[in-house]
């Protein structure tokens, strides 16, 4: 056993060296953690986790108060994208959308758009949904709604044998609204909403009916088909658009930029009566 007395001085001056340089060397590799730790950042908590994924941008937010259709919302949100192809992505994809819309079912695409073009605050995206409603207005869209079918009047009998008015249906457009609902030529109408027709003035009355709705809105009509009665509910549509002519007789079609002008009168109410088509 080597005493404190065998040591020499120089061996306790080292051992006292080592010593300090360990004690330095621990605190080196201390600090050296510390710092570390530092510079990577905080795990965060898997609720915080959990906020930050399901965080909205405000853009993504509006789109989504306009409509329940989340992938339409993000098409929408796109539109303001900072990079321009996924702008024009969005905008060309709601070209297709709107054009493949049912016809017997109010137009989604529209409606979204429309309440884009009105309400969300980005230039972007109102630039490029007014776009979209520029070709709704040039291509679907008319200020008359569309029924597709022609009527005759006509006579038959009721429960009672009472002998009642009523409307045949003599043509029915190919792919219009009333096809779609499944209506037939031949199919006999008694009425529409809760207009009966029960005089002579049944075709008047069913015109002046329709002249009062607008394309979008829902009608029931009360049919008679080889004695089976039945209620059909129809979307009404839009009326193909009368072509302007000149003093030649010669057709002129409306611009897409007037036809926008006189879509946004109409559906803004700012015009008292509605444009001619």
């Amino acid at each position: 056993m080597i005493t404190k007395k065998a040591m020499s001085r120089p061996a306790v001056v080292c051992a006292v060296v080592l010593v300090r340089l360990a004690g330095l060397g621990w605190l080196a590799a201390g600090l050296g953690q510390a710092a570390e730790a530092r510079r990577k950042p905080a795990v965060p908590k898997p609720e915080a986790a959990a906020e930050v994924r399901v965080a909205k941008c405000p853009q993504q937010v509006e789109a989504e108060a306009l409509c329940e259709d989340k992938p339409l919302a993000e098409l929408i949100v796109l539109l303001g994208d900072e990079r321009f192809h996924f702008r024009q992505a969005a905008e060309d994809k709601l070209h297709q959308l709107l054009h493949a819309a049912p016809g017997d079912k109010p137009n989604n695409v529209e409606a979204v758009c429309f309440g884009a073009y009105q309400t969300l605050p980005d230039p972007e995206i109102r630039m490029r949904a007014r776009a979209v409603l520029a070709d709704f207005a040039t291509t679907l869209w008319s200020p008359e709604c569309f029924l597709g079918v022609a009527t005759a009047p006509d006579q038959g009998f009721d429960e009672d044998g009472n002998l009642v008015s009523r409307l045949k249906i003599s043509k029915v457009t190919a792919n219009g609204p009333a096809a779609l609902a499944g209506i037939q030529a031949e199919d006999f109408l008694r009425g529409i909403d809760a207009l009966q027709f029960a005089d002579a003035n049944a075709a008047k009355r069913f015109a002046a009916h329709l002249a009062a709705r607008k394309p979008g809105d829902k009608v029931i009509l009360h049919l008679e088909h080889e004695g089976n009665k039945s209620d059909v509910a129809v979307i009404l549509g839009c009326k193909p658009r009368a072509q302007e002519r000149d003093e030649n007789g010669n057709s002129i079609a409306l611009t897409p930029a007037q036809c926008l002008r006189e879509y946004l009168a109409f559906k803004e109410g700012r015009s008292p009566n509605r444009p001619r088509p």
